[in-house]
């Protein structure tokens, strides 16, 4: 039986989903096997039928989420958490309300893309240019100075790799981001219910550190840089002062 089970709306949240449940010392969690699953339907059928994949993974899997946007044509909410109570009665109705959980990014997966992380910026072309990935944005109209987010996330981002590497947005783009960005920074009111959900569903142990197959891994700082561990030597001169040897 694996950990979990996610029923994502498509292939770029497949992407970035996975690249996420890696990072289990960022998420605050345990490692985890797991299987991230596309519906076949989309965001509608993640809404309308979101036990047509789950029902598969009921008996395979010790917990299951359900990933959609928010922004898709027929939506019959005007937000993510009303959305997500909707859904969570679904699932109550077939006894699955204690084994899987939804999660609506509102208003659709880009939001989760802009953090203060400076990796956001490296990803996308940015980095080092002026002005920098916010001021660009602001001027072209797509992020508003008082506001955290774009106010259309996706908009932005293709402005933003079509001007600096004359690409449209891919699952790459989004397993490049995931892997990378700092989740500390993300302030994203979704992503935050996703992280909490996975920490109460499979909380750190004492081995946390380890991978899967039991080998210790180095943790990473925040943007994946890997902290400098001291040597046997430097830690013997530091617990031995010199001046004690004669």
């Amino acid at each position: 039986m694996i950990d979990l089970a996610c029923v994502v709306a498509d292939k770029n949240m497949e992407a970035a989903v996975s690249a996420l449940l890696r990072r289990h010392q960022a998420l605050g969690i345990r490692p985890i096997t797991r299987r991230v699953h596309v519906h076949p339907q989309k965001d509608p059928g993640c809404f309308h039928r979101p036990t047509l994949v789950l029902d598969l993974y009921r008996r395979k899997a010790k917990h299951a989420m359900i990933i959609l946007d928010h922004a898709w044509d027929g939506v019959p909410s005007r937000t993510g958490s009303n959305l997500e109570s909707i859904i969570q009665e679904k699932l109550r109705l077939v006894g699955m309300e204690d084994w899987a959980a939804p999660v609506v990014i509102d208003p659709e997966l880009e939001a989760w893309v802009f953090s203060k992380s400076t990796n956001v910026a490296r990803v996308l072309g940015w980095a080092g240019k002026t002005p920098d990935l916010r001021g660009a944005l602001e001027q072209q109209g797509l992020w508003d100075p008082n506001d955290l987010k774009p106010r259309d996330p996706k908009a932005a981002l293709e402005w933003a790799l079509l001007t600096a590497k004359r690409q449209s947005i891919t699952s790459s783009i989004f397993h490049q981001l995931a892997d990378r960005v700092s989740v500390e920074n993300c302030e994203d009111r979704s992503f935050m219910r996703f992280k909490q959900l996975l920490q109460d569903w499979f909380p750190p142990t004492p081995n946390t550190n380890r991978d899967g197959n039991g080998t210790r891994v180095r943790p990473r700082q925040r943007d994946g840089a890997v902290p400098k561990v001291k040597t046997r030597k430097q830690l013997i001169e530091v617990a031995i002062p010199l001046d004690a040897i004669n």
